[in-house]
């Protein structure tokens, strides 16, 4: 699983294969070799404490408590204790985590610029603008909500993808 498809694993639970799989191919030392099955006990503790941090690749993924998500976004897919809520995209790195090159989540290729998110999501349905500076833009793709968080020049600093909020 490349991580351009994280966001099809919103909803799992830390008890789903396909998601322990996911975490597990992307986990230091995984590259050739044997890898393992199961998920050592560092990410298991960085699962219960919110964000499980994929260094090398740029991404972070989020969980909340199954009874946290299931009162913000309906009932997880599992029966385990926390569920991913939230993929975030770092194309610039950030302290925590390398830059990420690779495709946008639902997008054809990178997506490292404003002009990049409008090609490849087009009109955003919410935003935020500052003194003639997009902060922020949002789109709902696929039925689940896309954000890009822009540095002042334009530069895609942030993306996130999670399920929408449910009223």
């Amino acid at each position: 699983m490349t991580p351009d498809t994280l966001p099809s694993l919103l909803g799992l639970t830390d008890a789903d294969p396909s998601l322990v799989a996911a975490i597990l191919a992307h986990s230091p030392g995984n590259a050739g070799g044997a890898a393992p099955t199961e998920l050592s006990q560092k990410r298991r503790r960085e699962i219960r404490a919110g964000f499980v941090l994929l260094k090398e690749v740029g991404v972070v993924m989020a969980f909340a408590s199954s009874d946290a998500y299931a009162a913000d976004h309906g009932a997880p897919k599992g029966a385990g204790g926390q569920v991913l809520s939230a993929v975030f995209y770092y194309p610039e790195g950030s302290e925590e985590v390398e830059p990420y090159e690779g495709h946008a989540p639902f997008a054809a290729g990178p997506v490292t610029t404003r002009e990049d998110a409008l090609r490849e999501y087009g009109e955003p349905s919410d935003g935020e603008e500052e003194e003639g500076v997009v902060e922020w833009e949002q789109w709902l793709v696929d039925g689940l909500e896309l954000t890009a968080d822009y540095a002042d020049d334009g530069a895609v600093l942030t993306i996130t993808v999670s399920p929408p909020i449910e009223m």
